[in-house]
Order: C-alpha cells, then sequence, then structure tokens
C-alpha cells in the first residue's frame, strides 16, 4: 500500500502557511510526508483523519486551535498526516505504517466505530491487546443501537476472528445509561468497569488502567454537554473537562499506549463547535504533554529498578508479589499463569497497579484486578 498517495494533506499545508508564534504547536508541527517517514527520529505522536466523513468542518477547527496552543515542550516530535482518502476498508493500513514507522497514531474522527480499525492494526503484530474506552455506556449492540456503529463497535471487535482482545477497560460510563446485560455480560469476561463516580471519587485510580492499554478510545459523550456542548449525545453529568484532559494525560504517559482516537461529537450542532472544538485541541495537548513526559519502566522484577514486596493471603494459595519502581514510583503486580498455560518462556503476566492494591493485599484483602486477571489465565 502507498500511504502517500492516500493522504490528503491540503488542509495541513494551508495550516502551516499561516503565522503562528514560535513557540505554538502550530510552528513545530510538521507535514507527515516522505521525509518525516524516513527519518529516524520518527514523531512522537502523528494526527490523522478519515477523509469518508462528513464533519470535515470540525476536525479542521479542531487542528486550528490545536496549532495554536502552545507546545508542551520543545522536545515534542509532533507530525499531520491530514485527511486518509483512500478505501475506507484500508484506513487500518494507514494506522499501521504510522506505528511501523515508529509512531502513536491520533485518530480524530466524529466516528467511534474507527477504534476497530485502531484494533485491526495490530493484527499482523499477533499478540494480545488491550483496549481502553472513556465512554458513557458501553458499545455493545442492543436493539436500540444494533444499526449504530457508533454504539456497537465493542461487540464487531468482540466477535471478530482472528482475536486478541485480551483486556478492555470502560471508564466513566454511567450506570443509568449502561444496559444491565450489557454490563453483566462485559463482567462475565473479566472486563474492567468503572463507574463515573467512582472515577471522579479517585482520578489517580484511572493511571493503571490506562497504564495497561495498547488503544484508548476517548468518546466527548462521557464529557457533561455543558462542558462540550457539540457532544453527540447530550447528558448533564460526565466527567469535567478538567478530568477529561488528566485522563488523557495519564493515557500519554503510558509507555504501552501505541494508538488513540478521540471521536463524539455531533455534526448537527454548528452553532456549538467553537468550545468544543478547543477542548478537543486540548485533549490532544495533554496526551501529547503525557507522551513527552514518559519515563522507562525499566526491568521489572530487577532489584536495581524495583523494590519487590511478597504478600501471602489466607484465601489464595498463590503469593501477591508486587513491584515498585524506584524511580517513578509506580506500581505492578504479578499474576501467575496455571500449569495448562504455562510455557517455557512466560509464567506470568504482569499488570500495573496502585499503592491502594498493595495496602488492600496488606489488611489480608485480594485485589480486585489481580482476582479479574487471573480468571482471564485460568
Amino acid at each position: 500500500m502507498n500511504l502517500l498517495s492516500a493522504l490528503d494533506l491540503h488542509t495541513v499545508k494551508s495550516l502551516k502557511q499561516q503565522v503562528w508564534p514560535s513557540k505554538s504547536i502550530g510552528n513545530l508541527i510538521e507535514v507527515y510526508d516522505v521525509d518525516q517517514m524516513i527519518r529516524e527520529d520518527a514523531p512522537h505522536l502523528v494526527l490523522i483523519s478519515p477523509g469518508f466523513q462528513e464533519n470535515d468542518f470540525f476536525i479542521y477547527g479542531v487542528r486550528e486551535q490545536l496549532y495554536s496552543l502552545f507546545t508542551p515542550s520543545e522536545h515534542l516530535r509532533i507530525a499531520d498526516s491530514g485527511s486518509f482518502c483512500g478505501n475506507e476498508n484500508d484506513f487500518f493500513k494507514a494506522i499501521g505504517k504510522i506505528r511501523e514507522y515508529g509512531s502513536i497514531p491520533i485518530v480524530i474522527s466524529s466516528h467511534q466505530s474507527h477504534t476497530f480499525y485502531l484494533y485491526k492494526s495490530f493484527f499482523e503484530d499477533e499478540q494480545s491487546v488491550n483496549i481502553c474506552s472513556v465512554d458513557p455506556f458501553p458499545d455493545l449492540s442492543t436493539e436500540a443501537y444494533e444499526e449504530n456503529e457508533n454504539h456497537s463497535w465493542l461487540t464487531k471487535i468482540i466477535s471478530h476472528q482472528p482475536n486478541f482482545l485480551f483486556n478492555y477497560s470502560l471508564i466513566a460510563f454511567q450506570a443509568y445509561l449502561s444496559d444491565p446485560e450489557m454490563l453483566k455480560t462485559l463482567e462475565d469476561m473479566n472486563f474492567d468497569l468503572h463507574r463515573l463516580g467512582r472515577v471522579r471519587e479517585f482520578m489517580e485510580g484511572c493511571e493503571p488502567i490506562l497504564r495497561n492499554a495498547d488503544i484508548l478510545s476517548f468518546d466527548v459523550s462521557a464529557i457533561r454537554s455543558s462542558d462540550f456542548p457539540a457532544s453527540e449525545n447530550l447528558e448533564p453529568n460526565g466527567l469535567y473537562a478538567e478530568e477529561a484532559c488528566r485522563i488523557l494525560r495519564y493515557s500519554g504517559l503510558s509507555n504501552r499506549l501505541n494508538a488513540a482516537i478521540i471521536s463524539g461529537w455531533s455534526v448537527s450542532r454548528k452553532n456549538d463547535t467553537d468550545s468544543s472544538e478547543k477542548l478537543v485541541a486540548q485533549l490532544i495537548w495533554h496526551l501529547a504533554d503525557g507522551i513527552i513526559a514518559r519515563s522507562p519502566d525499566g526491568l521489572i522484577g530487577n532489584s536495581d529498578d524495583y523494590t519487590i514486596y511478597n504478600i501471602s493471603l489466607e484465601n489464595i494459595q498463590e503469593e501477591i508479589i508486587f513491584f515498585k519502581n524506584k524511580k517513578n514510583g509506580k506500581w505492578w503486580m504479578k499474576v501467575p499463569m496455571k500449569s495448562g498455560l504455562k510455557s517455557s518462556k512466560k509464567r506470568f503476566h504482569l499488570i500495573p497497579c496502585h499503592i491502594k492494591d498493595y495496602q488492600q493485599a496488606m489488611q489480608g484483602e485480594l485485589p480486585e484486578s489481580w482476582w479479574q486477571t487471573y480468571k482471564k489465565l485460568i
């Protein structure tokens, strides 16, 4: 596939011709052309939007607002690939190419269903994939939404073969908007569900969840409508704008994140786009701020990099092993595999956690994330 032939860079080149302040993203950002692709120092992130949609005016506004923001760091390498105007079914190839060249693709699209293309771009890796979505309700097929791909993309991923989805985490869902049967289906699959109230009470708890994600799918409908008036689903409750930005920064800090999509606005609310365009731009800014602030995790288990804690609990035979990074303070847990899944190469699974998980184990309680992961591995 010739990636360049499918990219429409006219908008990007037009924006680059404008005069931007010297420390702004508009001055720093580069056009993602062949020179960018062959350079050894690949951009940290590359913006891309599908060209086969009807809301170019909003995406143009997002780009313009992002370009006007001051860069979070002079060391940030960011590029814009414009719009992908090839066949819709080939969109995942463009995302895969950006990842192959060493950058993180950031998809700007009104359609959250395009999360499927991010997932599909991982197929050649043939390894397990973790997806984290920020959404007011799970996007599984129901009678109400069976014809709306934006509200059923998760069903498509779960049912797709081959299937490489290992874990799915849902952040900031609202119970009164969520079909109980759909929630139970996800719980039965040992996926992680985090209600809006729980998230807002303990925002730091989102960090280990996001640290475990290869793909972030952020639906702006999770933000309350007073903070995002161009939302596809106008709801009075939801995340505050500042909380949404914090979640994006947590995601960027993760060394595992390899692709992200921000979606969920309505093309019919043209009079409500100004502040909404600004907020999407600021979400991208905070994601970039996290990416540029990443610190290496080191070799987990190495006593030079980590302090190791072993805890025995009465109700399980397995020992709970925690690792605390000596430099960045991040915590991890080792989850053993059952004998039927063990191989000479891998006998355990590492998951991010919070110090509260360690404190819970010290009080004799089994951390929920340990147990959910363990059930996946038996």
